[in-house]
């Protein structure tokens, strides 16, 4: 009996592949999350893993197969330690920010040995084929998985303005069940809440509810939340 490659993801979802089943893919060139690259492909190996972690339904695996041809024909390959094979598999795939689950192992056909690389659609989608940078003083630094997560949530016109209201005193009103208002400051806002302090008390708004509007009587920005 052949061994039986397991994946448990974060929502507890389980993966399970079988040797054979992987080597019946290797020819299967109608599937979308089926993938052939050279040995020498290295910049294939990390786009493909990119496109199947963004692509692939979250949990689902996309395979790569490498030293596979386009037709499905195991390359024949001289002099090639799968063991390192894997190793370098999984440190040009390590470039992908942020970091991409995958799991690769050696198989063989027709005599001859090539790699399977199974890469989940992932929840931390969207991923990169490279680091994210930004400017932190005087120095250019690798961003940290907070300031990626603002980098994206910055696409929102919303939570970009929101943001720049931190620090700023701002009147609050909400609707609905949990109604109230007051006046406070701003000292969070993150892609999923923003946070106000009224000095003994803070209070949390989800982005969603949140509506801006402007009090020029008091000269201050006013939120609407409605819940």
């Amino acid at each position: 009996m052949s061994e039986k490659v397991k994946i448990e993801l974060a929502d507890n979802l389980l993966i399970s592949m079988s040797d054979e089943e992987l080597i019946s893919k290797v020819t299967d060139t109608e599937n979308n999350f089926i993938e052939r690259k050279s040995i020498s492909d290295k910049g294939g190996w990390l786009q493909t893993a990119v496109a199947f972690a963004n692509s692939c339904p979250v949990g689902f695996p996309g395979v790569l197969f490498v030293g596979v041809d386009n037709h499905g024909t195991i390359q024949r390959q001289k002099a090639v330690n799968f063991e390192d094979l894997q190793k370098s598999i999984s440190d040009v795939i390590a470039n992908a920010w942020p970091a991409i689950y995958i799991l690769t192992k050696t198989l063989k056909k027709d005599g001859f040995e090539f790699a399977a690389v199974i890469i989940p659609g992932s929840p931390l989608r969207p991923h990169f084929s490279g680091q994210a940078y930004v400017r932190v003083g005087p120095q250019t630094m690798p961003a940290s998985e907070t300031q990626f997560d603002e980098l994206i949530a910055q696409r929102s016109s919303k939570f970009r303005a929101l943001q720049k209201l931190i620090g700023q005193t701002v009147y609050w009103q909400q609707f609905g069940p949990m109604a109230g208002n007051a006046n406070g400051v701003v000292v969070e806002c993150n892609q999923f809440f923003l946070t106000i302090d009224m000095g003994q008390t803070k209070r949390c708004f989800p982005l969603a509810w949140i509506t801006l509007s402007f009090d020029l009587g008091n000269q201050r920005y006013q939120l609407l939340v409605q819940s």
